[in-house]
């Protein structure tokens, strides 16, 4: 078995056994606020490619931004994927007022995509995991129609909580997340007008009153150099070359 497949089985086996309580991690379900930060800015980056689809995410898991994203365009098609059958089987249930615009698919190998099928794609702390970024962003490129965006949120490892997730085996690959490195592979996959750059700055969640306030302080720290460079996460976009 090589490195790439003995990664994959770890992955999948460190998902599958926190499943079920996966949601409840930071206060995720009680507080949604950074799944609806993250959701807002991928449709941002999406633009067109949001209003319809197909769109498709990588790593889904239990479609906690899905949920998100497909509540704010009620006409678009999403493909989810992701390693781990029990966190699909937690974003299924999620997504059921959704169900006729949403198709969620177990990833073993090669990612399960039609050629040119898709107008868009994301993924959100993914590529971290990945034995072979490179790879697994040349593979999703292939399913891109010309033109398609891609906007790949990963974690900043200088953002205190990013750097204690990290420690974990399963997030160590955490510790190579930066602007270079993330330009890197989406050019050597094959992207064109790469772009990478820090997300928001983001205070911790709390109750819906306080996100104005929390909102506030975000964009007041965020004007302080040294600060912005703690922004929660990197975004990344760039998108498959039109044809001549």
């Amino acid at each position: 078995m090589g490195d790439e497949a003995r990664s994959e089985q770890r992955q999948r086996a460190f998902f599958d056994a926190i499943a079920k309580r996966y949601d409840n991690r930071f206060m995720r379900s009680t507080w949604p606020r950074n799944q609806q930060l993250k959701a807002r800015v991928v449709s941002g980056e999406l633009g067109a490619a949001a209003a319809t689809g197909p769109v498709a995410e990588l790593g889904c898991g239990t479609a906690q931004v899905a949920a998100e994203l497909l509540a704010l365009h009620p006409e678009l098609r999403y493909v989810g994927l992701d390693l781990s059958p029990a966190m699909l089987e937690v974003g299924r249930a999620r997504l059921v007022p959704f169900a006729d615009r949403t198709d969620l698919r177990s990833v073993t190998g090669e990612l399960p995509l039609e050629e040119e099928s898709l107008a868009g794609a994301f993924g959100i702390d993914v590529l971290h995991h990945a034995a072979d970024p490179v790879a697994v962003l040349a593979d999703l490129l292939r399913a891109l129609r010309p033109g398609a965006p891609v906007v790949f949120l990963e974690g900043n490892p200088r953002f205190p909580l990013t750097a204690l997730i990290a420690l974990r085996p399963e997030e160590r690959g955490l510790f190579k997340i930066g602007i270079s490195s993330l330009r890197a592979w989406f050019e050597e996959a094959g992207l064109v007008d790469v772009t990478v750059e820090y997300g928001p700055l983001y205070t911790p969640p709390g109750p819906a009153r306080l996100e104005p306030l929390l909102d506030a302080v975000d964009r007041g720290a965020a004007r302080i150099p040294f600060v912005r460079g703690l922004a929660i996460f990197f975004t990344a976009r760039g998108r498959r070359r039109t044809r001549d």
